[in-house]
């Protein structure tokens, strides 16, 4: 039924926006842009972790994944500075990500946040309790407008994905669960010797585009590429063309509700708004401490797309690792196309 599509649309497009939008409102009313950085980046990721279930199922999903990335984050910080805990460490928290994914989309969600939260933990240079009321307040907006949606309207449809294939074979899952960690690992020594921000970035990308099916990690790696390509020309063009908060920060509202809908399909466009989205909170840091050139903002931008595209690559490597000879796309595990 297209009216009962088109509600659909509007209340996935409702949850995004209010995640993402009402912690950069108040953060850049607050004038805390850090704030805001961190508001939107949480909200989004809190955004995605729903299902198609009754109400306590909805929110058990939300507190979990808001838990893991705070207990992710946390065990990332406090092993930072120890690399014999923390490399062995991130080695079992991405294995155990790997396996997670046999168990279905809500539990990778769940352990593959607490390993992107684990990565931007290991990079923190300090921490205030302080700093804890407002994740734990968007973590708690996320749940409220839950609670109204289903109130209202009662379970939320998916978006609808097309299924993957499994690992085959002996020892499947086992494989991809190694290659998957090593594919992440190797992003984060990458990282490491560039500075701590390339570090998450191209980890987080990592983690994202790999999944247990071979077809469709390549497909990602493509998509993911063109998408943050565009997103982050898009986001250049916004920033040159003003040095305005006010303008960023309506341009992230803009594109907020837009960001769940194609995730299924055109997942390039998926990445290109996220991407665009991350960004945009990511200049409103950098205007705050600092009015940033042309020059400097382009080569900003270019580094983040760096990171993504060293991500992918070890993304490339892991894939072929955990899927050497695929009859599916011709047997050496790499599809025509990106031979």
């Amino acid at each position: 039924m297209p009216f009962a599509a088109d509600i659909t649309l509007l209340r996935r497009g409702a949850l995004f926006f209010v995640a993402i939008g009402v912690p950069v409102i108040f953060a850049v009313i607050r004038g805390d842009p850090q704030a805001a950085q961190l508001g939107a980046v949480l909200g989004l990721t809190l955004a995605f972790a729903d299902n198609d279930k009754d109400l306590p199922r909805r929110l058990r999903l939300v507190i979990a994944d808001g838990a893991s990335i705070g207990l992710g984050a946390a065990a990332g910080f406090f092993v930072r500075n120890t690399a014999l805990a923390l490399w062995p460490l991130f080695i079992v928290v991405t294995f155990a990500t790997g396996l997670s994914a046999r168990r279905g989309r809500e539990t990778l969600i769940v352990t593959r946040n607490a390993a992107m939260a684990f990565a931007v933990g290991g990079t923190m240079p300090a921490f205030d309790l302080q700093q804890i009321r407002y994740p734990l307040a968007v973590l708690a907006l996320v749940i409220i407008a839950r609670v109204i949606d289903h109130a209202l309207f009662g379970p939320l449809p998916l978006v609808i994905v097309a299924p993957t294939q499994r690992p085959s074979g002996h020892g499947g899952w086992l494989r991809f669960a190694g290659a998957y960690a090593l594919a992440s690992t190797m992003g984060m020594w990458i990282g490491s010797s560039l500075d701590p921000t390339h570090r998450f970035w191209i980890v987080i990308t990592t983690l994202l585009v790999m999944l247990p099916d071979a077809n469709a990690s390549y497909r990602r790696i493509v998509e993911r590429i063109t998408g943050t390509f565009l997103g982050v020309v898009a986001a250049w063009a916004i920033t040159i063309g003003s040095d305005s908060m006010a303008l960023i920060s309506l341009a992230i509202l803009i594109v907020a509700p837009f960001i769940p809908h194609h995730i299924g399909e055109r997942y390039w466009l998926h990445t290109a708004l996220i991407a665009l989205a991350v960004m945009l909170a990511y200049d409103l840091t950098e205007l705050s401490t600092q009015l940033p050139s042309a020059e400097s903002m382009a080569s900003l931008l270019m580094e983040r797309m760096r990171d993504i595209l060293l991500g992918c690559a070890m993304a490339l490597i892991g894939t072929v690792v955990a899927f050497p000879r695929d009859p599916k796309i011709g047997g050496s595990g790499v599809p025509p196309e990106l031979r």
